[in-house]
């Protein structure tokens, strides 16, 4: 069975490197993008499982981006990381994601949400 696939799209390319050696080290084949146009094109191409967002993203928003991917079948499970404040950050919650972190924040801990949205994923299936 191939391991579940994540798009990390992170316009910071040090942190973008860290994390996706992170994901890969926990066994997920990881694809970056470090601007939502470029995200969005290989999203189109090949959905992923799983997709870990950053909101502040050139190019296209990462607001935007989210919205084009709820909107897509099947819309993968979203996690956001993003600097944004609480307040800010509320908007996000409207649109559905499977997990929310604020920078900054340990790498293991985007794995542990990586594998809890899959896992949520994997019961939805079942039920």
């Amino acid at each position: 069975m191939l391991s579940p696939r994540v798009l990390l799209i992170e316009d910071e390319p040090g942190l973008a490197e860290i994390l996706a050696l992170n994901l890969r080290l926990a066994g997920y084949q990881v694809e970056t993008a470090l601007d939502g146009l470029t995200a969005w094109q290989r999203f189109e191409a090949d959905p992923p499982d799983v997709v870990v967002l950053d909101l502040g993203l050139p190019a296209i928003s990462g607001f935007r981006l989210l919205q084009l991917m709820r909107d897509s079948t099947p819309s993968p499970s979203v996690i956001v990381i993003t600097a944004l404040d609480f307040e800010e950050a509320e908007e996000v919650a409207s649109y559905g994601v499977d997990g929310f972190m604020t920078k900054p924040f340990e790498p293991k801990a985007l794995v542990r949400q990586v594998e809890y949205a899959l896992a949520r994923r994997r019961q939805a299936r079942q039920d």
